[in-house]
């Protein structure tokens, strides 16, 4: 008895020290929960069927770094997380916002992209932020935009969907008054619109909150979390994630932006 107690106990420490990192080399290919729906971060191309964008980029960018394939699994924004958890995905690269409550749930690697969350509306309804107290807004359910908005701007009546071209639909239908999102999202859905529509409307200069996107990680995996922070510093070291905005971004896309930031091994609090 006692041996196989020892037996026992010796399988159990392999099963628990067995990493989600030592899973994926193990089985060659890393699962990554992605969105279809949020251009220029990630989009479905109607004609090849294939994943674009910023986000589906730094995806292939970290598997290829992990030397393994990398399988794609469309999840919507509630199912992000859920979907981590539940072992669906091995990695969330999906608009993810680093926030102090989902990082109770989950590890974040180092922030590959820093964005804002700003408003798409008629032209002259929301002058400054304040206009927002009394606003239809429409935003994703169950994101850290959703829940900044009922935080700072409790008196407005939110209206919340499942993803991103619902919202800009509720919008073109009158039936909120402004969609709030990543400012580069807005400025994409917004540059998509009929001409004679896309005049009627602007992405607020004013910016609500500041966001901090990373890749989404299971708790306590802090090889797999490390693994997937030296291919983030090794991309920026090689230039290739300044080419990977450019070309999501830069100067070439209908709404350029600037690149305020670079990816660092400094974690902001």
């Amino acid at each position: 008895m006692r041996h196989l107690l020892f037996a026992g106990l010796f399988v159990l420490a392999g099963i628990a020290h067995a990493s989600d990192l030592d899973e994926i080399k193990k089985k060659g290919e890393v699962v990554i929960g992605v969105k279809d729906s949020s251009p220029p971060f990630s989009l479905m191309d109607t004609k090849t069927r294939t994943l674009r964008g910023y986000d589906i980029e730094f995806a292939q960018g970290i598997a290829r770094r992990l030397g393994v394939k990398p399988i794609f699994l469309i999840v919507e924004s509630d199912d992000r997380i859920p979907a981590l958890k539940a072992h669906k995905v091995d990695l969330v690269v999906a608009d993810l916002t680093r926030t102090k409550e989902r990082e109770k749930e989950i590890e974040f690697s180092l922030g590959y992209f820093v964005t804002e969350d700003k408003v798409l509306a008629k032209k002259g309804l929301f002058k400054r932020d304040a206009d927002l107290n009394t606003a239809r807004l429409g935003a994703t359910a169950t994101s850290s935009t959703s829940k900044m908005l009922r935080k700072n701007y409790p008196q407005a009546k939110l209206s919340e969907f499942e993803d991103k071209p619902e919202i800009v639909k509720a919008l073109l239908a009158n039936q909120i008054d402004g969609a709030v999102a990543d400012a580069p999202v807005l400025a994409n859905f917004q540059s998509k619109l009929p001409r004679d529509l896309r005049s009627q409307y602007e992405v607020s200069e004013f910016a609500l909150s500041v966001k901090i996107l990373g890749v989404g990680i299971r708790k306590n995996e802090k090889d797999l979390r490390s693994a997937v922070d030296t291919a983030l510093l090794e991309m920026e070291k090689t230039g290739e994630a300044e080419k990977i905005f450019d070309r999501w971004f830069g100067s070439g896309t209908p709404d350029p932006i600037t690149r305020i930031f670079t990816i660092s091994s400094f974690r902001a609090q």
